[in-house]
């Protein structure tokens, strides 16, 4: 993944790990079964939907408390990444104060990110997830509030709409639209919502969906359009598509005939 993150899928019944740290942070996605682990010298549990997060050089273990199973995602996030997407130099250091977060919208951020990451099919939106998660989660539990810098600054957003309309077809990335804009990742992302009301990526795919419509329009297959207007495959495209339209490509195409 995008700024040296690691990424693991983990489903076990008897392992036990030992006491362990790691350089990274690390956060767990839980989906099944309940962990309990040592972190520092306190004992906690986590459950499906909730977040075990782990700062670096923090030590701890992991086992199966409870479920016939425990399958969680795990994301291992550089110090360097960390500094990247809050736009603040690496020097701050600021950690998570809380290890077990029971917070629907960090969730649901985090399980994107891993899940697009690991389909290998949209770049640009498991690295955007992870921003938006990185960003909400130190907002909401770090140890030192997040200094939002972003003042007025619709040239920055000017350029990053026209790059993305510029290449909205071809295998751009976040870091592509941050570069053209001048401005960085976690900036971009707080100036999109400030002044268009939607992040970046999403903006990508109403243009995308929008120059499909078009294509579709004129007769081309739907494989072929998904293509065409930068979709890694037909099924990705037809669930973005029927999100913003209300209908699949196929149907629409025929009701344009």
């Amino acid at each position: 993944m995008f700024g040296g993150i690691d990424l693991m899928s983990a489903r076990f019944v008897r392992h036990s790990f030992a006491p362990h740290s790691h350089d990274e942070l690390m956060i767990g996605v839980m989906h099944a079964g309940v962990k309990s682990f040592r972190c520092g010298s306190a004992r906690a549990y986590a459950a499906p939907g909730d977040l075990v997060v782990v700062n670096p050089g923090e030590m701890h273990t992991g086992e199966r408390e409870r479920g016939r199973e425990l399958a969680y995602a795990a994301l291992y996030v550089p110090a360097s990444a960390v500094a990247s997407m809050l736009a603040r130099s690496r020097g701050d250091g600021p950690i998570i104060e809380k290890t077990v977060i029971d917070d629907p919208d960090l969730w649901h951020w985090f399980d994107q990110a891993q899940g697009l990451a690991m389909a290998g099919l949209d770049t640009a939106g498991a690295e955007e997830a992870m921003i938006c998660g990185i960003s909400l989660l130190f907002e909401r539990y770090g140890s030192s509030q997040l200094i939002q810098t972003e003042a007025s600054c619709p040239k920055a957003v000017d350029r990053a709409v026209e790059f993305l309309h510029a290449r909205a077809c071809d295998h751009i990335s976040l870091e592509d639209a941050s570069r053209a804009s001048g401005v960085g990742l976690f900036h971009l992302i707080r100036l999109f919502q400030k002044h268009l009301g939607l992040t970046p990526y999403s903006y990508l795919t109403q243009v995308r969906i929008a120059k499909s419509r078009q294509l579709l329009r004129l007769g081309e297959p739907v494989a072929q359009v998904a293509l065409d207007v930068g979709f890694a495959d037909q099924a990705h495209f037809t669930k973005r598509f029927k999100q913003f339209t209300g209908t699949t490509p196929a149907l629409y195409a025929r009701s344009m005939q």
